[in-house]
């Protein structure tokens, strides 16, 4: 007889119960988290950079075939479903002052697709993305009630993509904005406050969201990168992404290369703060 089961027979006869080992089951919420976990959903949206001016000339074959792990809105058709992002076909529509550069141009959602497929977000083979920016936008045109409607086209396509996404997005927003008011010499603190209400609109439309803001060291504006950099410090659910040392295309945009860079650097800040939100 082994001594395991001397001791079980022991503990019967003098009226102790047995000692049982329990194996605590992991957590089954934790775990459908983790076999089902949040759809991400991404929205890019500023001026012309979040639109975006890269060369599709300059990009690999592989880049410009239809991407499945991204799944962006379609702007045209009417009616805002999602479907493969095709570099040179639905990635930059419905863009202001952009429309010349549709057919052969991208920007930063190439680099997204690319660290997707990469695996930069583990569990999601798959996101989705909205693009609602609008080229040479100042800060002011992105009020409610602005004669530009640049907040009611981004309403338009959010509360459209709401309907047709999976429940419980992690919303992720991508904002590239200061440029045009740097040109414009717009006062930095009042620029700097109209910013934090924008974003704050954001965050009321967006439960949640996580906001990655560039900054444009390559192209100067250092009052405006400032400002940026103490907008992000003030807020947990934002960071802010330098541009130092990446390519332009002109004084003013990111190039194919410089896009990509971007998008490394990005995907990088916005794996920090999911790291950080709550689920």
């Amino acid at each position: 007889m082994n001594i395991s089961r001397l001791a079980f027979i022991l503990a019967l006869l003098i009226g102790f119960p047995p000692l049982i080992q329990v194996t605590r089951s992991a957590d089954p919420q934790s775990a459908s988290s983790k076999r089902n976990p949040r759809p991400l959903v991404f929205v890019i949206t500023g001026e012309s950079n979040s639109g975006g001016i890269g060369k599709n000339a300059d990009a690999k074959a592989k880049e410009l075939q239809a991407r499945s792990s991204v799944q962006i809105m379609n702007l045209t058709e009417g009616t805002f479903g999602f479907e493969d992002l095709r570099i040179g076909f639905n990635n930059l529509r419905d863009h202001y002052r952009l429309d010349k550069f549709y057919d052969d141009h991208h920007g930063l959602e190439l680099g997204l697709a690319n660290k997707v497929e990469s695996g930069a977000f583990p569990g999601h083979r798959q996101v989705f993305l909205i693009k609602t920016g609008q080229g040479g936008s100042r800060i002011r045109q992105w009020a409610k009630s602005n004669p530009s409607k640049f907040l009611e086209k981004f309403d338009q396509r959010i509360e459209a993509g709401k309907k047709q996404l999976p429940e419980n997005p992690q919303w992720i927003v991508w904002f590239s904005l200061g440029i045009n008011d740097g040109i414009d010499g717009v006062p930095i603190e009042q620029w700097k406050k109209d910013v934090e209400s924008h974003l704050s609109r954001i965050s009321a439309r967006l439960p949640n969201a996580v906001i990655v803001m560039t900054q444009f060291q390559s192209m100067g504006y250092p009052e405006i990168n400032k400002a940026i950099a103490v907008i992000a410090d003030a807020e947990q659910h934002i960071l802010a992404v330098d541009s130092i040392g990446t390519s332009l295309r002109d004084k003013n945009h990111w190039d194919y290369s410089g896009l990509k860079a971007m998008a490394d650097r990005m995907v990088i800040a916005t794996r920090k703060l999911l790291q950080s939100s709550p689920p």
